[in-house]
C-alpha cells in the first residue's frame, strides 16, 4: 500500500487501485478543514482512515496551521487521541457526550392553501 499526496487530497493505493482517500481545504496558510475521509466497502475502514489521518496531522504540523474537523470519523478519532488534538482549532463541533451534534427530525408544516 502507497500513500500518494495531492494539493488537498490524501490516497492509499494498492496495485494503482484506490483503497481510500481523505480530502481537505487550504483556507489560509494558517487553516485547514478536513472534509471527508472514504473508505472502499471491501477495506479495514479503522486501519486505511487512521493511516491517512496520522499522515495528514503530519502534514498539518509541518505546515503550523489549525485543523477543522467536519468527518465524523476523524472527529472520534481526535476526540480519542488528546495526544493530536495540538493542531485542533478552538470551538470543534463535540461528536460524544451530552453536548454532541445529535439528528435532528424535521417537522414541516403545510402552509399551502388546498
Amino acid at each position: 500500500m502507497t500513500i500518494t499526496e495531492q494539493p488537498g487530497q490524501l490516497q492509499i493505493t494498492q496495485d494503482e487501485q484506490p483503497l481510500a482517500s481523505l480530502h481537505y481545504l487550504c483556507l489560509s496558510d494558517t487553516s485547514w478543514v478536513l472534509e471527508q475521509i472514504f473508505v472502499r466497502p471491501s477495506q479495514s475502514a479503522t486501519m486505511l482512515a487512521d493511516q491517512l489521518i496520522n499522515r495528514f496531522t503530519q502534514l498539518a504540523t509541518t505546515a503550523n496551521v489549525t485543523v477543522k474537523l467536519l468527518d465524523p470519523y476523524a472527529k472520534r478519532y481526535f476526540s480519542q487521541h488528546p495526544e493530536e488534538q495540538a493542531i485542533l482549532a478552538a470551538n470543534q463541533l463535540p461528536v460524544t457526550g451530552d453536548a454532541a451534534v445529535k439528528p435532528v427530525a424535521l417537522h414541516l408544516e403545510h402552509t399551502e392553501e388546498e
